[in-house]
């Protein structure tokens, strides 16, 4: 179990020669699901991880000008600095994705290829809007359109179009909300993870500073309303990364809407927990919070390298990288992303942030002991902590995914007793309404009945 070789989980990376033109389509066409789903939920989450993403960066820039516009230059200019970075780099990072797109469209549109859906079909978008829309920091939200997009065409096509058809509007619609998942996942992390520690301890400074008078400047509560939109996009952002990993996974159940819940709320609630255990360490220490930080990313490093090391052919640098982007993660929550049991890595992470947790709130040191309701915040940190791995332990003993595995559904049917009533491509039959979406099924779906069982402990 220990320093045993996994699979990624965080990146899709093909083995075997790498076919021309392919990009994602090619590995997906092998790893897709035999029932393929898209329920009115898929979109909802395309289109609140685009209201979030906006809302998210926006209100970081919003705080940025209150701060400059009151004279506070060095507060505006750390929250600009690292709202602004990283989203540049993002939309670098989208945009040259955009190109490689564009590049392989040209190729599949050439005259003299053929048997490629793509061919003599338009492009999805111009090139113009993607380098205005990446101008603009708005990259991210081209490829969660374009999942929209292809998902609301799959919900659309079960009347009219044909089985290949709708295979076609699935891939594209998760090869899109790949690229999109992962851009979001990496800008939770690289913007607005930061972002909650820099903002959080200026307005516990400033809230400590008017406490006393009892009056608050108004632009305080658009900074308490600008950290809970970036604990929502942390918290989202881990759920629907887990969630696109499962829609591409034929051995892997997907997540119904009620788990996705629970697992944004038991997200959420530790997330918030550690952000302000974070923001209790830099009242305290300031500049020395970094060498804390440091001490915290060795223990993690330590125990990920022996509870999800990672094996990916011929790809030695990149597993050192997934390793060290883990343990970044792990400074403001566990992240698992290596195939595998999870109980153990989350045990070790989560006893680490609780160890920390309680000693800077039972000691209390100075200026901690004198912040305003301090005694409530003693209390209510381990408690919402202890909600959230109430809400974990409990989505993984009644609600995990795989349990329905048990039910001997094949891996993407999110129905058990409704399972026979599955529309096929040739025998189609009214579409069961509890799906809330449309399905489409291979022949192959029954010889897989039964083929998977839970085993003892839940995997991610």
């Amino acid at each position: 179990m220990y320093l045993k070789k996994h699979e990624s989980k965080l990146l899709l990376i093909p083995k075997g020669a790498e076919q021309e033109d392919a990009g994602i389509i090619a590995v997906l066409t092998d790893r897709i699901p035999s029932v393929l789903i898209v329920r009115w939920f898929d979109l909802f989450c395309f289109g609140f991880a685009m209201c979030s993403y906006v809302l998210d960066f926006f209100s970081d820039i919003g705080i940025a000008i209150f701060h400059f516009w009151a004279g506070r230059h060095l507060s505006g200019a750390l929250v600009l600095t690292f709202a602004l970075l990283p989203s540049v780099i993002i939309n670098i990072i989208s945009m040259v994705w955009m190109l490689d797109d564009e590049m392989h469209w040209k190729r599949r549109a050439h005259p003299r290829r053929t048997g490629t859906f793509e061919l003599n079909q338009k492009r999805f978008i111009s090139l113009g809007k993607m380098i205005t829309l990446c101008v603009f920091q708005m990259g991210p939200l081209f490829w969660y359109y374009k999942a929209l997009y292809y998902g609301w065409m799959f919900t659309r096509s079960h009347k009219d179009n044909t089985d290949r058809e709708k295979r076609k509007f699935f891939m594209k619609m998760v090869e899109a909300e790949r690229d999109a998942t992962l851009l979001r996942f990496f800008e939770a992390f690289l913007e607005s993870a930061p972002q909650l520690i820099i903002q959080g301890s200026i307005a516990a400074n400033y809230f400590q500073s008017y406490y006393a008078s009892g009056t608050y400047p108004f632009w305080l509560y658009f900074q308490a309303a600008s950290l809970t939109l970036s604990i929502i996009s942390i918290s989202w952002s881990v759920v629907v990364q887990n969630r696109s990993l499962r829609m591409t996974r034929d051995d892997k159940v997907n997540i119904w809407p009620h788990e996705a819940v629970l697992q944004f709320c038991w997200r959420f609630l530790t997330i918030l927990a550690r952000i302000i255990t974070l923001v209790a360490f830099v009242l305290v220490y300031e500049i020395y919070t970094i060498p804390l930080i440091f001490g915290h990313l060795l223990v993690t490093l330590i125990h990920v390298i022996f509870l999800q090391a990672l094996h990916i052919e011929a790809c030695t640098h990149i597993e050192k990288l997934l390793l060290v982007i883990n343990a970044l993660i792990h400074i403001f929550t566990p992240f698992n992303m290596a195939e595998g049991k999870t109980r153990y890595r989350y045990l070790v992470a989560y006893g680490v942030e609780f160890l920390e947790m309680m000693t800077i709130f039972i000691i209390l040191p100075p200026p901690l002991n004198m912040f305003p309701m301090i005694d409530k915040v003693r209390v209510g940190v381990p408690v919402s902590f202890a909600i959230g791995i109430l809400i974990m332990m409990m989505y993984y003993k009644f609600f995990h995914p795989n349990r329905r595995q048990l039910l001997g559904a094949a891996s993407q049917v999110d129905v058990s007793r409704d399972v026979e009533k599955v529309a096929t491509p040739l025998n189609p039959s009214p579409v069961p309404e509890e799906l809330n979406g449309n399905v489409v099924e291979d022949k192959t779906t029954e010889q897989k009945v039964y083929e998977s069982l839970l085993e003892d402990e839940c995997h991610n």
